[in-house]
């Protein structure tokens, strides 16, 4: 019975270190990644929110370049500067009808940003990828002047949020797929809400005249890495 007893100890002693081990280290789909900085090139698509008026930004493609510096267990800090190729509505207040619609014009939006990004899976990647989360804040900015309504979106606060995959090699290089979500405010000129002889305001008084927008992000990069 002592010996039985004894037995039975040692199964159930086993068991729990044989779950620890798990996988041999070259099998393993968790590899250690264990790199400090990396440089990415990307491109993708800006959604752009054009607000309430339809004067903000619009969609187009955007690209640019990021900077990363792994600071320490699943935390990321990074540097991006993108530039959005986008067009901008230019309407006249003073009109109506269809003469308020003056058209489009080139309105390139410039979108500088720090932020911390957070690896879910630590400092390990699961088959060469690492999903990862973040949020940071920044300024977006467009050189296009005033237009004839007195509309320009010229330079603020913008704070974004989002995440991503980023994939991972033993060699120099890596991709990253990225999905952000830019929010910055929108601030109409006044006389968006003053109404023409014979004619209604391009917004009404219950509009806010400060509209905070969404407008997401999705980009792909190529990476390379550095430092070790």
């Amino acid at each position: 019975m002592k010996h039985v007893l004894t037995a039975a100890l040692l199964s159930f002693g086993a068991a729990p270190l044989a779950a620890q081990v798990g996988s041999a280290p070259d099998k393993s789909p968790y590899q250690d990644f264990n790199y400090h900085q990396d440089f990415t090139v990307w491109a993708g698509y800006f959604g752009g929110n054009t607000g309430e008026a339809g004067i903000g930004p619009q969609s187009s493609s955007i690209l640019g370049v990021r900077y990363g510096l792994h600071v320490g267990g699943p935390a990321e800090f990074d540097v991006r500067i993108g530039r959005a190729f986008s067009n901008r509505l230019v309407l006249d207040p003073i009109k109506i009808g269809a003469a308020r619609t003056v058209g489009t014009e080139s309105g390139a939006l410039w979108v500088a940003d720090l932020g911390i990004n957070l690896a879910l899976t630590g400092k390990k990647s699961f088959h060469h990828v690492v999903p990862e989360v973040g949020f940071g804040i920044g300024v977006a900015s467009s050189s296009a002047s005033q237009d004839v309504g007195g509309y320009s979106f010229g330079t603020g606060f913008a704070i974004h949020g989002g995440g991503g995959l980023k994939f991972v090699t033993h060699g120099p290089w890596g991709a990253r797929l990225d999905v952000t979500d830019y929010f910055w405010q929108l601030s109409y000129p006044g006389s968006y809400f003053l109404a023409p002889t014979g004619g209604t305001a391009i917004l009404s008084a219950s509009q806010v005249q400060n509209q905070w927008v969404s407008n997401p992000v999705l980009t792909f990069g190529i990476s390379y890495i550095f430092s070790r």
